[in-house]
């Protein structure tokens, strides 16, 4: 029993910290539009979530070994089923909601159209494009030396925003720019990680069933 809940303990640290950091990237790199209509990080943070609640239940089982409490441990046990389904039920939600070809070309639609007023509006605010960029080591949207390139009166014709290169560079041109196009690099990227946020959500709950605790 003690060496299963160092493990349940692991899970669930391994939950909040994958959990925020997918929700950090989307926040970055989805726009707020994408994000509310379709609700692109909410599998992030119920991950999260989920990390945090069986952390806690996982201190209360230890509490009830410790004070040799029946009650903490049957609570623990009650509640890690009811988690349990929980996960597997919004892990199964996640896959095929958004694993669906639709969802999917909805999803990647809108982002593309995020990411097309991104850089048309680059030349007054950089910012947003900027993190994408950088984060995602992309640039532009589909051809970022036209797309640059056609933004007067800011960035020359052979130049590109220094986000599209190593942060160490002091210019960047279309020979030194990354080489993915953040189109699509964020929207495999969001659609992707949904999909394996319901896969790892369907897994850690079907460990965390009776017969694998006992």
């Amino acid at each position: 029993m003690p060496s299963v809940k160092v493990e349940t303990q692991i899970a669930g640290l391994a939950l909040i910290g994958y959990g925020i950091l997918s929700a950090y990237s989307i926040y970055l790199t989805n726009s707020s539009v994408v994000i509310t209509t379709y609700l692109t990080i909410v599998p992030s943070i119920v991950i999260a979530s989920f990390g945090l609640i069986l952390v806690f239940l996982v201190l209360i089982g230890c509490c009830g070994i410790w004070k040799k409490s029946t009650c903490y441990v049957e609570s623990y046990a009650a509640f890690l089923l009811l988690l349990a389904f929980a996960q597997i039920a919004f892990g199964g939600y996640c896959v095929i909601t958004y694993g669906s070809p639709h969802q999917t070309v909805d999803t990647t639609n809108a982002i593309d159209n995020s990411i097309h007023e991104f850089v048309q509006n680059y030349a007054t605010n950089p910012v947003p494009m900027d993190k994408i960029q950088t984060w995602m080591k992309c640039c532009g949207r589909n051809n970022p030396r036209i797309e640059y390139g056609s933004i007067s009166n800011y960035i020359s014709s052979d130049e590109l925003p220094l986000s599209c290169c190593d942060r160490s560079a002091s210019y960047c041109t279309v020979a030194d720019m990354h080489q993915d196009k953040c189109s699509q690099m964020v929207s495999v990227f969001t659609v992707g990680t949904n999909i394996i946020m319901g896969w790892i959500s369907i897994i850690v709950g079907a460990t965390e069933f009776p017969p694998h605790l006992l």
